[in-house]
Formats: C-alpha cells, structure tokens, sequence
C-alpha cells in the first residue's frame, strides 16, 4: 500500500542513530524547553507551547482536515482525487479524536470522537473476511473493499478501538476490537511456522501484524475478555524474540530475514511488557533493556516518515503513563514542539516533515497531516511529569 514516504512501506536502514547525530544542537534546545514543562505547565516567558495550546492547534487542524480532506462522508487521501482512505491512512486521525476527547473532554469532543469510530466501524468491518470469520478491511467502503487485505490494520485499528472504548465507555468499541484481533490472530496465523503474515498474499511475517497483535491481546486480556488472550500474546511475545528480535541492538526488525528497525515497532512492545509486569509480574526484566535501546535510537529527533513516529510517540506516552519515566515524555514533547515549530504550511496544514523540510513525505497526503494532529494531541493529553 504504498511507499514509505506517501503511506506504509517498508525502509531500507534504521534512522535512529543518525536522528540522534544530525541536528544535535536543534535537539538539544528543544530538551531545554521540555525539561521546563517537566517542571510543570510550560511558562509563558520560556516560548514552549503549553497542553492548552496544543488542544487549540489540534481542533484548528480537524477543522482543515475536514475542510481539505472530507469526501463522500468519510476522507480520501488526497484533495481532489476520488477514493476513500484506507485504514492506515486514516489511523492517525483516529487516534488524534481519541487525545482530544481524553485532553479535553467536553460532551462536542466525546462526540466527535464516537462519529470517528462509529464510521470506521461501519465502513471497513466486512464480515466476509477470512472465509466469514469477519474483520476490517483495508479499504472503506460497503464491506471494504476486496483484494488485498494487510493484516496489520486490524491491529493499529483495534488499538484505536480499546482506547474508543476507555474513553467513551461504550462497548461496541470494545466488541471491534475484539473482532479485529481474532481476524488478525486466526486467519493471519500461520499455522505451520508460526508468525502473522504482513498481508493477505503471505508473502512475508511483518513485526507490524505481530507486535500489534501483542498488545492488542493484553489490552483484551485486560478489559476481563479472555485469559485466552493472555495466552495468545506469550505466543507472539514468544515468536517475535525468536523470529524479530535483534540481539545486537536490542530492538525488533520488521521483517525475520534483513528486518530493520522502524520506531513504531518498538514502543508497543515495551507497553506490552510493562502491562504484564504490571498486570501478571510476567516479563518484568524485559523492560529496562528495551527501554534503553528505544532511547539510544528513537530518542532524539525523529526523521523516519511522519506516519511511523507519530503511532511510535503515541505508544511511547502509553509507556510513559505505565512507567512515570520522564525520558518518554521529553521524547514525545520535544518532537511535539518541533511539529508545531516547523510542519505547517502557510496554508494552514501540516504539510511537512518535523525538521520544515518535504524529505521522507508526501506532499498533500491526509496521513502526514493527521500525524502531526496524532502528536500534538497526544501531548496534550497526557499530563508531563510533576
């Protein structure tokens, strides 16, 4: 479904340790800012955007968004060219209705935040899927469109689904999620050497079907839906150290065969396993060393396409509200400022890359947009460290 600069691709080479090295000293400033936040609510006197600020830039940004990119009652990906959204593409958004309702709770916020999901859930669920097991379809549309079906997007959207769910205490958001992890488990599965495949052509097992998966499956096993589902994440967890793991940098590949790192990768995994150390005093010695390689790579600014960090930011601050670790939350929050210092076009969308340039992007893309939305909202509805 695309390349990595325009949608989901895959990358060629980790670009960690070189977000680390370039713009050392842009970065460093940035730090300065957020270690005043972390103090508190950012002074105005310091220039750093405050959480309110961020909740007004985020609602300004919707209303673009919905100017922009709305179609046929749901989005398409770019201005004028006909053709709803898929899942992925739609993602950041959905997850930026979910900070903003959860910032700022006010009944218009909830609201919209139950119209994002409601949609979501009625355009792509197809019952068809998997031989009538039913899940989401990558395309939206009456039962989703047929074809090609990456498995992926039952997990990032049956995440988005818990969070609807806590945030809107409603439980068909819950019973989606619950019907996007057995699409993705059952029928992704491979029963012979284990693993879920990346897509629906299973060519190759993809970190971003099974890594999903994990979490999704202690969110569930959480919410009282199973202790099967407890079982079934000890199954991925099990298979991603054999298959994904890369023991000289600490992190997971996307791929078991000349996999690289990709910063979205890695921070739903950590969540995954300080919810079990939390939950069950299982995997508790796996956090601190996943933890320090996240931050050795994905620590500094971050340049990989604005998709990945923002989904990886996003995870990061679930981590950090499990752990009450500031290093996360100066992670997200510097970024944060540099999306609001440097990617908005003078037309009033989030246009380009977190550094001012059109590197990595593609121009006019809703997702690249909604990635910075995805961000700043996220920020702002997490409380910074006291």
């Amino acid at each position: 479904m695309g390349d990595a600069a325009s949608s989901r691709g895959g990358l060629s080479a980790s670009a960690g340790p070189s977000a680390l090295l370039c713009g050392a000293v842009a970065f460093a400033a940035l730090v300065l800012i957020a270690l005043v936040l972390v103090a508190g609510e950012a002074r105005a006197d310091t220039g750093a955007p405050t959480r309110n600020q961020f909740v007004a830039a985020v609602e300004q940004g919707l209303t673009a968004v919905n100017k922009r990119w709305a179609w046929q009652g749901w989005y398409q990906d770019y201005h004028g060219v006909a053709g709803w959204s898929s899942i992925w593409d739609t993602e950041q958004l959905f997850q930026t209705y979910i900070a903003l309702a959860k910032a700022s709770p006010t009944t218009r916020h909830v609201n919209m935040l139950v119209w994002f999901a409601a949609k979501s859930e009625e355009g792509y669920y197809n019952p068809s899927l998997g031989g009538g097991v039913g899940g989401f379809s990558t395309g939206y549309g009456p039962h989703g469109q047929q074809g090609q079906q990456w498995f992926d997007d039952n997990g990032w959207l049956g995440l988005s689904f818990m969070d609807a769910w806590r945030q809107t205490h409603m439980t068909r958001f819950l019973r989606d999620a619950e019907i996007a992890f057995k699409y993705l488990y059952t029928v992704g599965w491979d029963p012979v050497a284990g693993g879920i495949w990346w897509d629906t052509q299973r060519t190759v097992k993809a970190a971003e079907s099974v890594n999903t998966a994990a979490l999704l499956a202690v969110e569930l096993y959480e919410a009282r839906a199973g202790a099967s589902y407890l079982t079934s994440a000890r199954r991925l967890i099990a298979w991603a150290d054999d298959n994904l793991l890369d023991m000289n940098s600490g992190l997971y590949l996307n791929r078991p065969d000349e996999g690289v790192s990709i910063s979205y990768l890695e921070s739903p995994m950590l969540s995954t396993f300080m919810r079990l150390c939390r939950d069950v005093d299982d995997y508790c010695d796996r956090v601190a060393p996943l933890e320090r390689a996240i931050l050795a790579h994905f620590g500094g600014a971050l340049d990989q396409p604005p998709q990945f960090d923002a989904t990886y930011l996003r995870y990061l601050l679930d981590a950090y509200q499990l752990s009450h670790d500031p290093r996360l939350y100066t992670v997200a929050y510097t970024n944060a400022v540099r999306i609001a210092q440097n990617a908005l076009d003078k037309e009033g969308y989030y246009s380009r890359a977190w550094d001012g340039s059109t590197t990595g992007i593609s121009p006019g893309l809703i997702s690249v947009d909604g990635a910075a939305l995805e961000v700043l909202a996220w920020t702002a509805a997490v409380p910074p460290p006291a």
